[in-house]
């Protein structure tokens, strides 16, 4: 057998203070991973997209979903040498451009003018196109179209 170094009584038991720290260890712990769980448990879920239901997309602007055929009206810019994106303004759908239902920034929530648009990056993949929305002509300070 091995010879323990550590603090034993002479009968060979732990002391009693080694089992309070093992007992206050062991609370802690338990009551760190309760606090974890519940925090995830009260984190809002995502809202589920129209797009993932039924395969329509909806407008960024109003949230119109979008029948087929429907598109969003954008202009996408030519990229800037070996840019891997390419600038986009998105203007919006048939529902709310130029006028009809309220078109709001997907980034600061304000309501659009008719004169406002939204500035995206276009990343183009095989197969696949991500729009990266970066505000509007109101919130976006990299935005050559402001007032």
């Amino acid at each position: 057998m091995y010879p323990y170094s550590g603090n034993l009584a002479k009968d060979g038991r732990n002391t009693g203070i080694e089992v309070i720290i093992l007992i206050i260890t062991g609370l802690l712990l338990v009551l760190l991973l309760v606090l974890l769980l519940r925090k995830k448990s009260r984190e809002p879920a995502a809202p589920a997209r129209e797009e993932v239901k039924t395969g329509l997309r909806n407008c960024p602007l109003c949230g119109e979903v979008l029948k087929p055929g429907e598109n969003v009206k954008s202009v996408l810019y030519p990229a800037a040498g070996n840019a891997p994106d390419r600038m986009m303004e998105i203007h919006g759908c048939p529902h709310c451009y130029p006028a009809g239902a309220p078109r709001r920034c997907p980034v600061c929530k304000k309501e659009l003018q008719a004169r406002d648009l939204v500035i995206a990056r276009c990343f183009q993949k095989p197969g696949k196109t991500h729009v990266h929305v970066l505000g509007c002509t109101q919130c976006y300070s990299g935005s050559r179209h402001g007032h």
